[in-house]
């Protein structure tokens, strides 16, 4: 055969018909591949159009059915057409009508698609594919599209039965023109709304649909809702739409036009997603797949013996408790949020801010009224931790004067969000009721799994009472009814009540100060000094709130806690006066914090529109002077009163008129600005007599202690001047001074203290009648506690009296012809005593 092929080989047609073969058994070849190629593509095409079917079956044969059911009533309408002056068309218009309405179903669905390709090519060409998706799943625009393509399809259906040979159905006029009529007019409304699709944001409202369809696959009573299968299944789809709502959040972020109200809407319906879900979890089992696992590793020195030898033999680790992590909804969320807050700071945008915030506001609001003070405060302080942030940054320059007003709002508005929790709080103990839990457990169904989900309990019952259901479940099983007593399932709440209540009581008083001080010292450090008063002015409210609801707790823990008859339950232990001691010391470095402010900001010109907080701080700094007063609180005195005198001053310089004229304007200014300082001497006065009665002189030395030195600084004579001058001015003219009224409390005040001296009646010889006679040693204190509607002086006579009158040159001064002379009256109390003495002493 070789040497046939080699002889042939020698001659050119060999080749020749070589090459023919050749070609004709790649082109036998390439025919073989374009039918196999035919074929396949043939069955690719037909398995798309069986998809195609399968996609579109639903609407055709609903269509379909449809034209069927108009063909069958058809009949029962030609009586009516005889009586109405409707007339029957013909064949022609018949079929003109339904064709004409197809074709403008056409034509709108193709203006629809080609719109949503135009947005899709400009906006979304570039985005993740799960973020095409909602563009895909926009739900008003397919609803619309099926209803088109449905009335497009019917009109068809209609001229083919006609054709076909069946009558013509009367009844398909009206129902057309109906359907037509909506196309049309909503096509216009769909168009205005085709705009809105160039914001990713405004599509996120079928998201927000999924999470709340997911919640409610997993809550107690829906389909399959205790199968771990479905419970992971609807935590995969949740977090799926989490993902999504993720990345709509970064691409907001990133782009400059949906950073205002776009990505504050959104955050606003997470906040909204929120509060349905808090009050959702009520209502899903605690070990539920749905909540996010998460491991904990144990520590090899505090596990029990027998599982560390049994790691150690086999070579492995401890195996981690598995626990379920409640809040992987929420941690996702906050990041957005925070995202948000920090963008919207940075671009200046501080009124989209504060609407933000009413929803933040609301939502701790709830965690709070849910019991759990401990998580709001937690999420108020890395959202306040964020907005502090960005807006009281570090500034170069010495201090910060010139804040912007909105900038104060918002460091307002979140430093009061303390205070919604501590209100929300109260709520919650005031809420607390042993006989309300057990008529709850009275109604329970321990038979049906998911009762104990619907009789309002909160999600921190869960645990327990998912550990009762199948033990009294298979006492109803067994004895035909429950054992265990109400009582005793009672204290086993009650216990997780009390640690939820002594939780919140800790947290309200520890988290709250750790929070208003980590805020005061940001502010402070950043010289921020508006900012710094616009925290010290609310936390000083939050302590108030607090204080007003300390009343009520010893009186719920009792409610709880009395009742124990389980022996060896633990429970958790309620140290009331630990916190009530907390609470104090924190308001005490407060207000020593305020009087420091308060002299930062009477340096500052306060800009238009902003709250006076150096005029609350001194005006609290007194009120709380006078309450150490009457209280015998000397540390706190001196913590304060310091700061109190040169505020008080400051505050008379910065009212006084500036002007030289002395015309009824400037009177008036002038009696105003004189307040502080009448106030600051009736206090000071008040320090000697509360001295006297507390035995305590340490009060009255660190009054005048702080006098010297303001003396020494500015001159006695001239501060004589001063002070002499504001008393004689300001109480020299027929009317109620400034302030007086508020001078004037303290006064009564110190009457009704004064009520507790020891006193006895003296009958007068010669006569029926009888005086009393004070027991005290002080003839200040027996002037001022003999008149039981209080003394004709007042706390500044003590003051010129003991004070004032001391100083070179002050018996000269006008003090005003008011000012009675206190020092007179000392004297004749004291011949007065001296003189009985004597009488005593000869008999």
């Amino acid at each position: 055969m070789n040497a046939i092929l080699i002889f042939f080989s020698q001659f050119r047609f060999f080749w020749h018909l070589k090459s023919l073969s050749q070609k004709f058994m790649l082109w036998i070849g390439a025919q073989i591949f374009r039918s196999q190629y035919f074929s396949r593509n043939k069955k690719d095409n037909f398995i798309g159009l069986r998809h195609l079917f399968q996609i579109t079956q639903v609407q055709l044969v609903l269509a379909i059915i449809f034209a069927i059911l108009l063909q069958v009533l058809n009949p029962l309408v030609l009586g009516f057409y005889n009586f109405t002056f409707f007339k029957i068309p013909n064949d022609s218009d018949y079929v003109t009508f339904l064709v004409t309405i197809s074709g403008i179903g056409g034509v709108f669905i193709g203006l629809y698609y080609a719109a949503i390709s135009t947005i899709a090519g400009s906006i979304y060409a570039k985005v993740p594919n799960n973020i095409r998706d909602l563009l895909a799943q926009e739900r008003v625009g397919n609803v619309y599209m099926h209803f088109l393509s449905f009335v497009t399809f019917l009109g068809i259906s209609l001229v083919s039965f006609r054709v076909l040979g069946f009558e013509r159905i009367e009844l398909a006029i009206p129902v057309m023109l109906l359907a037509a009529g909506v196309g049309i007019i909503a096509f216009v409304k769909l168009g205005q709304r085709v705009f809105y699709l160039f914001d990713p944001t405004a599509l996120s409202y079928h998201l927000f649909g999924q999470l709340r369809q997911f919640t409610e696959m997993v809550k107690a009573g829906g389909y399959r809702w205790n199968d771990s299968v479905f419970q992971r299944h609807a935590n995969k789809l949740a977090s799926s739409s989490l993902d999504t709502l993720e990345t709509l959040s970064d691409i907001t972020k990133n782009e400059v036009h949906l950073h205002g109200a776009p990505f504050i809407h959104l955050c606003e319906n997470l906040i909204s997603f929120l509060l349905y879900y808090e009050k959702a979890k009520n209502e899903i089992p605690s070990n539920s797949q749905w909540y996010e696992q998460k491991y904990i590793h144990k520590d090899w020195y505090r596990t029990d013996d027998s599982r560390v030898s049994i790691a150690h033999q086999t070579g492995t680790t401890l195996q981690p408790d598995i626990t379920n992590n409640k809040e992987w909804v929420e941690a996702r969320v906050l990041v957005i949020i925070k995202q948000c807050l920090e963008v919207n700071l940075k671009e200046a945008r501080y009124n989209e801010i504060l609407e933000l915030a009413e929803y933040i506001d609301a939502y701790l609001k709830l965690l709070a009224e849910s019991g759990l003070t401990n998580r709001a405060l937690g999420i108020l302080e890395e959202l306040g931790d964020c907005v502090l942030q960005v807006i009281s940054q570090a500034s170069e320059s010495e201090i910060v004067t010139n804040e912007v007003l909105e900038k104060l709002a918002i460091i307002e508005r979140f430093a009061s969000m303390p205070i919604t929790i501590a209100l929300a709080c109260r709520k919650h103990i005031e809420s607390i009721d042993s006989e309300a839990v057990a008529r709850r457990l009275i109604k329970v169904t321990w038979r049906n799994d998911s009762d104990i989900y619907k009789h309002g309990f909160p999600s921190y019952y869960l645990p327990r009472l998912e550990w009762f259901k199948p033990r009294l479940k298979f006492e109803v099983f067994t004895e035909g009814r429950k054992v265990t007593p109400i009582w005793y399932q009672k204290e086993l709440l009650l216990q997780i009540e009390a640690d939820t209540f002594v939780e919140n009581t800790k947290a309200l008083i520890n988290e709250g100060a750790s929070l208003y001080k980590s805020w005061i010292a940001k502010t402070t450090d950043t010289k921020h000094p508006w900012l710094v008063g616009a925290v010290m002015s609310r936390e000083w409210e939050f302590w108030h709130k607090v204080g007003d609801q300390m009343e009520i707790w010893p009186n719920k823990w009792s409610n709880l806690s009395d009742e124990k008859k389980i022996e060896g339950l633990p429970w958790s232990e309620f140290e009331f006066e630990k916190l009530e001691k907390a609470s104090k010391e924190r308001q005490s470095e407060l207000l020593e914090l305020m009087s420091t402010q308060n002299l930062m900001l009477a340096f500052l010109e306060r800009p238009g529109g902003f709250p006076d907080y150096a005029g609350q701080f001194l005006h609290t700094s007194g009120e709380v002077s006078f309450e150490a007063l009457l209280n015998n609180e000397q540390k706190l005195l001196g913590n304060v009163f310091k700061m109190y005198l040169y505020g008080c001053i400051m505050r008379f310089d910065s009212l006084r008129p500036k002007s030289a004229s002395m015309d009824w304007r400037a009177q008036q200014e002038f009696k105003i600005a004189a307040a502080p300082l009448l106030d600051l001497m009736e206090l000071s006065g008040y320090a000697k007599l509360m001295a006297d009665y507390h035995n305590n002189d340490q009060l009255w030395q660190t009054v005048t202690g702080a006098w010297n030195e303001y003396f020494v600084k500015r001159g006695e004579e001239t501060s004589l001047s001063l002070l002499a001058g504001s008393i004689a001015f300001t109480e020299g003219a027929f009317e109620i001074p400034h302030r007086g009224v508020l001078r004037t409390n303290w006064k009564i005040r110190i009457s009704r203290r004064l009520l507790n001296v020891p006193r006895h009646e003296v009958f007068l010889q010669h006569s029926i009648g009888s005086h009393t006679e004070i027991d005290h040693d002080s003839a200040l204190i027996r002037i001022f506690a003999r008149e039981l509607h209080g003394s004709f002086h007042d706390g500044i006579d003590i003051f010129m009296a003991f004070y004032l009158r001391t100083k070179e040159g002050a018996d000269q001064l006008d003090y005003g012809w008011k000012r009675r002379d206190l020092q007179d009256s000392l004297e004749r109390e004291e011949a007065k005593v001296a003189k009985a003495q004597g009488e005593e002493g000869t008999e």
